[in-house]
């Protein structure tokens, strides 16, 4: 099967259900198809959650996009790559479907990512430079997208405020997309989290919806529904959504 054109099929409503059920299957046997799926999502994250640049992107994809879909005769589609249109379409028509199919239609944790992480204190004020210290270094690091100083800066603060710094650390990994060392990161100083440990809980369940640990994140979704906190209506959705 010729699974980079289906996917063209798929998000363009040609794909008839037999053939779905077949791309599926490909997915489930074709380990490369895999891989580039999984690159596909992570394209639509970064698109997703970019900054000015990647707006401007998206844009362009939306351009493509509504050419792509405007065409009548599939003969004379544009084909500027597979995965560029693959791409292109799923901006327009949202990921919900094009993540499920491959979850054998169910609600999958890394949709649940998608449509529920949002970077921490990305908001947050700073002193101004007659105050300016090593936390509002690191912090403006981290604010303006520059992760691996921010990381650097965070763990010179490592000492001072273990706690702090660790889940800062963890934040930027995320921002990275290094999912496994923000949740190795989020996990050792949970253990002793005072300040900051309702946080902790969430962008660790995060992280295990992401990489579709649900087992993991199910327990601490119900932890965090418990709690009252502020994350506990969010966690008693994606709960609600998994069920289904």
């Amino acid at each position: 099967m010729d699974y980079n054109e289906k996917m063209l099929d798929l998000f363009s409503g040609d794909l008839s259900e037999e053939d779905k059920k077949l791309l599926g299957e490909e997915y489930s046997n074709n380990e490369e198809f895999q891989e580039d799926l999984k690159l596909q999502e992570e394209i639509l994250y970064a698109i997703e959650k970019g900054d000015d640049e990647t707006l401007e992107f998206r844009n362009q994809l939306n351009d493509i996009s509504n050419d792509f879909l405007s065409e009548q005769e599939p003969k004379h589609r544009i084909n500027p790559s597979y995965w560029l249109a693959a791409a292109s379409v799923i901006v327009v028509l949202g990921i919900s479907s094009y993540l499920g199919l491959f979850s054998g239609g169910e609600y999958a944790g890394s949709q649940a990512f998608m449509e529920y992480y949002e970077p921490y204190g990305a908001d947050m004020n700073v002193r101004g430079e007659g105050h300016y210290n090593k936390l509002d270094k690191a912090i403006n690091f981290y604010q303006d997208g520059n992760m691996a100083l921010a990381i650097t800066e965070f763990e010179r603060l490592e000492k001072e405020n273990a706690e702090l710094a660790g889940f800062y650390t963890a934040l930027c990994h995320m921002e990275l997309g290094e999912i496994d060392q923000a949740k190795a990161e989020l996990k050792r100083i949970d253990q002793n989290a005072i300040f900051y440990s309702d946080h902790i809980q969430w962008y660790l369940t995060l992280c295990y919806l992401k990489d579709n640990e649900t087992s993991s994140a199910k327990k601490l979704l119900q932890k965090i529904a418990k709690s009252k906190n502020q994350y506990a209506h969010k966690a008693e959705e994606i709960l609600k959504k998994l069920k289904s």
